[in-house]
């Protein structure tokens, strides 16, 4: 058959016969590929995380000559070690690797006696943290000792969800929370339900989910201490690893650049500190930005650059308070997104620590934002068990702060020479006494009254606020106030208006 099944477009393949393969994690195949040009060997992959463990079995019993697996580059995610757990402990019962510590799983399409025949047939040499002349003489050495296949060549059925995807906008969405966790969730959920399916070159189905221009805003994230419940699919530790590639201009070996890199070191300029540095002189300054291109390096190879996919960073004082907004061109919303956010929002604090300024929301705007297949189940999982629970919501109850101000709903005595009191204070109404509704819109936190609309029916009322969506947009107020204006008729039709309050835990009955 044709080989590599799965991944295809991206591995660098030399020679299928060859029974070495090598597994780089996050360090450039290509800069592995010129380290090995002298050297014979079947393919070069990424093993970016534990995911693509199944992956890389499902193409080594493709190919069942590939016998050896050499682990070199940088283990950003802890990959690596994941499969190095699977080498040595196996799967339990649901297929999960013993012994890793982020619980990688195998697809249970593999059958647990194909894994451990993997296990068992196929060497994984650890070279992770040695030397280039390692990893040649090791590729060298293992590629001159000729292999007989371990088993018959073998393709697995696969499970793997495919999404249906709702009608949509397609373009321009907002979403937010007041954590990280919270905004990722909702992320992932439109993504997923919206998302317009699209070919990639890196996933087993050469697909991904993808909307365009989403901005995310995080409210109220302490990136001191940071929210970081069980579902995420990293550490603490590992965002410690992560944070110095975006903070620092620190070099990591393997690693063509890193986003602290071009932030802080872009052609001699470092653009953060000359970012604080305006802050504190000019901070009604609109120049407090910083880009990650090079245009002749990133594009010298149209097809092969590798352009940043954070493209640039924008603060701004607005009320006493210094505000975020990060752009990137392309993000992997499961992985790749909250880590960004996590080391770009420690980055705006360590900024309002520096100039004296509080910190005000995060906003992370995303031209393509995409969930690759190889993670449709994954994240089928993390909403199933998480959203509800996570965001807050049952089904009694779900309350949002709405930031553009509140509503309320009154019922007033209409007067021939104007408007009456409020029926809260009125006591037993005469006979052929009119009524009409009062929707008043006020600031946030008993602020000023904004807008005041009036109607003897809820009909009359939603056709004179027909625009409301111009001054409130939280579905779940708009819809509380809809239930609210049909209840305020309700109350007139039948003769109940002293009885009706906008509380609705206190009017059961209406």
């Amino acid at each position: 058959m044709e080989w590599p099944i799965l991944y295809k477009n991206v591995l660098q393949v030399k020679d299928p016969t060859s029974p070495v393969g090598v597994a780089v994690m996050w360090t450039e195949r290509q800069v592995v590929a010129d380290l090995l040009k002298d050297t014979n060997y079947c393919a070069i992959g990424n093993l970016y995380s534990s995911a693509g463990i199944s992956a890389m079995i499902r193409n080594v019993y493709a190919n069942p000559h590939l016998r050896k697996i050499v682990l070199w580059g940088a283990d950003l995610s802890r990959s690596g070690q994941a499969l190095l757990s699977l080498m040595q402990n196996g799967v339990d019962s649901d297929h999960y690797i013993i012994g890793d510590e982020k619980k990688g799983q195998i697809e249970k399409d593999i059958g647990k006696d194909a894994i451990d025949l993997f296990r068992t047939s196929v060497e994984v040499v650890n070279l992770r943290g040695k030397p280039v002349s390692d990893l040649i003489s090791h590729v060298n050495s293992l590629g001159n000792v000729p292999e007989e296949p371990f088993s018959e060549s073998r393709v697995f059925p696969t499970s793997r969800p495919k999404p249906f995807t709702y009608p949509s906008e397609q373009i321009g969405f907002r979403l937010h929370g007041q954590t990280v966790a919270q905004t990722w969730l909702k992320i992932l959920q439109n993504i997923l339900r919206y998302g317009r399916n699209k070919t990639t070159r890196y996933t087993q189905e050469n697909e991904l989910k993808e909307l365009l221009n989403v901005m995310a805003i995080v409210y109220d994230e302490d990136p001191d201490k940071p929210h970081l419940p069980h579902f995420f699919p990293f550490t603490q530790k590992d965002l410690d690893t992560y944070y110095p590639q975006v903070l620092s201009a620190k070099q990591i070996p393997g690693i063509a650049y890193t986003y602290g890199q071009r932030l802080r070191a872009h052609d001699g300029v470092d653009q953060i500190a000359n970012i604080i540095e305006l802050i504190k002189t000019r901070p009604f300054s609109k120049k407090m930005i910083a880009f990650t291109a090079r245009v002749a390096e990133d594009w010298n190879q149209v097809n092969k650059g590798d352009t940043p996919c954070l493209t640039q960073v924008v603060f701004s004082i607005q009320d006493g308070k210094l505000f975020a907004t990060t752009h990137f061109r392309s993000q992997d919303m499961v992985h790749g997104w909250p880590r960004n956010v996590f080391s770009l929002r420690k980055m705006q604090k360590m900024i309002a620590d520096e100039t004296g300024y509080l910190m005000g929301a995060f906003v992370m705007i995303t031209h393509s934002a995409h969930i690759y297949s190889d993670d449709y189940a994954l994240v089928e999982k993390i909403l199933a068990d998480n959203y509800d629970k996570e965001l807050g919501y049952t089904s009694r109850q779900m309350f949002e702060e709405d930031l553009r101000g509140n509503m309320t709903i009154e019922i007033e005595e209409v007067k021939e020479n104007g408007v009456g009191r409020p029926t809260k204070y009125a006591t037993k109404p005469p006979k052929n006494t009119s009524y009409e509704i009062v929707a008043k819109l006020y600031a946030p936190n008993g602020g000023l009254l904004l807008k005041e609309w009036r109607g003897t029916t809820a009909m009359e009322i939603y056709i004179a606020m027909v625009n409301i969506g111009d001054y409130l947009t939280l579905p779940s107020h708009l819809i509380y106030i809809g239930s609210e204006l049909q209840r305020a008729e309700y109350a007139i039709k039948a003769g109940r208006v002293t009885d009706f309050s906008q509380d609705p835990a206190a009017n059961k009955a209406l």
